[in-house]
């Protein structure tokens, strides 16, 4: 069989190229799997895949595992995290007060709640 470049075409390489640049299935499980099992064109410098594939999978699992243990603790719809971001002056002025030392008449207010007996006991 020739393709269009004059070339003589091999099917197998042909549908092998074709299954592993599909984009929909690209970087899937089964993509890493596809390319683990099908020796053709395999090369030795290949051998990073086999770590990929298995990290593919976990991270599939840890994602179903994370977000339904998250969403079970904070309810229905709260994954993702809300995000919020601060300016930069506002990060800044964060980080003085988080730095500085705590003001002295705010720490005998803890103080003093601290030393307050508990409702339940």
């Amino acid at each position: 069989m020739k393709c269009m470049f004059g070339m003589q075409m091999n099917f197998p390489v042909f549908l092998n190229k074709w299954i592993i640049g599909l984009k929909p299935i690209k970087y899937t499980p089964f993509w890493w799997w596809y390319r683990l099992m099908s020796h053709e064109g395999f090369r030795f410098d290949d051998y990073g895949i086999w770590g990929e594939f298995w990290h593919s999978l976990n991270h599939g699992w840890q994602q179903m595992e994370y977000v339904y243990n998250f969403e079970k603790f904070w309810g229905e719809g709260s994954y993702p995290p809300e995000r919020i971001t601060v300016s930069e002056e506002d990060y800044d002025h964060l980080m003085e007060r988080i730095i500085a030392p705590p003001d002295p008449e705010v720490m005998e207010k803890i103080r003093k709640v601290l030393e307050k007996k508990a409702p339940w006991e």
